[in-house]
């Protein structure tokens, strides 16, 4: 993912800012469990937290017969960047909705009825009631099999970051409330951890 990141930088300086916060790409294991989640042909993803768009060309450039529709705050000056190059790198593969996913998701859902998705990956938000809300609102658009993932939980207290605190209340309340089958939690490295299963229909 060199040629997103070095498009991201280039327009950035352009634009006098050369940040961007972390993604995917900076956890290799993670990288290749996603991999493996989005292998199956034909599959249909969602996304929230579009960002500079690394998790989005991982799974576009992972499974040449994946769609992906992608929701973004978009708060960032580089969403935009990183959707110029999605969109020029795989046409007419990705769409991107801006706003706020707690919204925006229900508002998706009640204006496209019967469109559900095989993956749904959440790595928006981290505060808990935006965690919470993404996780409830994403059942709406799955079916009994699509595989949820959220992404930076945690459950080492000795790698723990503020930013896993929200996303692992959040669905860890739903695994209490047995709205969620869970099928596997990984703690990847500091700060870094993604969970995922399946909703109870």
């Amino acid at each position: 993912m060199g040629d997103l990141t070095s498009y991201l930088i280039e327009n950035l300086n352009k634009k006098g800012n050369e940040n961007f916060e972390g993604n995917i790409s900076g956890c290799a294991q993670q990288y290749l469990d996603l991999v493996k989640l989005t292998n199956d042909p034909n599959i249909n993803v969602m996304e929230i937290g579009f960002n500079g768009g690394h998790s989005a060309e991982l799974f576009l450039k992972n499974n040449d017969k994946l769609s992906l529709t992608s929701f973004d705050i978009g708060e960032h000056p580089y969403v935009l960047i990183g959707k110029a190059y999605i969109d020029k790198i795989y046409p007419n593969r990705h769409t991107l909705i801006i706003g706020d996913s707690k919204m925006c998701v229900p508002n998706f859902y009640k204006n496209y009825k019967g469109i559900k998705f095989d993956f749904i990956f959440i790595d928006g938000g981290h505060d808990y009631e935006t965690a919470i809300r993404d996780l409830e609102n994403c059942y709406h658009l799955a079916h009994k099999d699509t595989i949820v993932a959220i992404d930076d939980t945690m459950f080492s207290q000795y790698w723990l970051k503020c930013w896993n605190v929200g996303p692992t209340k959040a669905w860890m309340e739903l695994l209490e409330k047995n709205k969620i089958i869970e099928l596997n939690r990984t703690d990847y490295s500091d700060g870094r951890g993604m969970c995922y299963g399946k909703y109870v229909m």
